[in-house]
């Protein structure tokens, strides 16, 4: 079985149209876990109406609701806490994904050991082509990015969660930190053939959005940096610990907060 974890904060149209392609590409049943991360548009009410509906493909679901916004990689976290199959799928709210995605993406994880993660391609970028029986993008350096990626529960044993302390809060590294941490094991990573598509380019993604993105990233870039050598000369540990019951009580903290006038 198949967990797929999604974190929403504002822009419904994209969440619309992410569901509605996960059900459409998705072959196999699945779990899907929601962070919902304090929208204040109408995401939080499409949410419950979507999930009222019998979806023959969706076995169960949960919403966990933040009263705010805790960011990416502690929405990722609670995500990852909820998961108990033994594949886990981070998948971000704006993009459409290739028929049958879940299962190439398995398949190719159980022939390749060597690979830790297998995610869907947004980058308009081809890498080199590898494997046997079902053939995809090996990629030799970088990232996948969690926009859609797939991978073992026995990693996650292996690297814990994401590190949502050195990095952003709201938007950050915290994705290429994964990715790195799985490099450090030794493992590979890789992308499905077919790619998807990222529906915030050229929409939402710009103006504002994709200013507050890049400012965030750029000033977590050195950050990164020092664990990536940190990691790969293990003087920095690749597993990170998160602790749930903290981060439910920063909810409360910022609720209480916001009453100081």
């Amino acid at each position: 079985m198949l967990d797929i974890m999604m974190a929403t904060f504002n822009r419904c149209p994209l969440t619309q149209e992410t569901l509605n392609s996960l059900l459409e590409t998705t072959s196999q049943p699945f779990n899907l876990i929601i962070v919902e991360n304090g929208s204040t548009d109408d995401t939080l009410s499409f949410l419950e109406n979507f999930l009222n509906k019998n979806h023959i493909k969706i076995k169960s679901s949960v919403v966990i609701k933040n009263k705010y916004n805790l960011g990416i990689a502690t929405a990722r976290n609670q995500c990852l806490a909820a998961s108990k199959s033994e594949w886990l799928c981070t998948l971000d709210n704006d993009v459409k994904l290739p028929d049958n995605w879940d299962v190439q993406c398995i398949e190719i994880l159980k022939s390749n050991k060597n690979y830790g993660a297998i995610g869907v391609n947004f980058e308009n970028i081809s890498y080199p082509t590898a494997g046997n029986n079902i053939k995809f993008q090996s990629k030799p350096r970088g990232n996948l990015g969690t926009a859609c990626m797939v991978f073992p529960r026995s990693l996650f044993k292996m690297i814990g969660y994401f590190n949502s302390i050195d990095y952003s809060p709201s938007y950050g590294l915290e994705d290429s930190d994964y990715g790195a941490r799985i490099r450090a094991l030794g493992l590979q990573l890789g992308y499905l053939l077919e790619p998807g598509t990222h529906l915030g380019v050229g929409q939402q993604d710009q103006g504002e959005y994709r200013s507050f993105k890049t400012k965030e990233h750029d000033q977590y870039v050195n950050k990164f940096n020092e664990n990536y050598r940190l990691y790969f000369s293990k003087k920095k540990s690749i597993y990170f610990k998160w602790d749930p019951p903290k981060f439910e009580q920063i909810n409360e903290v910022l609720e209480e907060l916001s009453k100081i006038k």
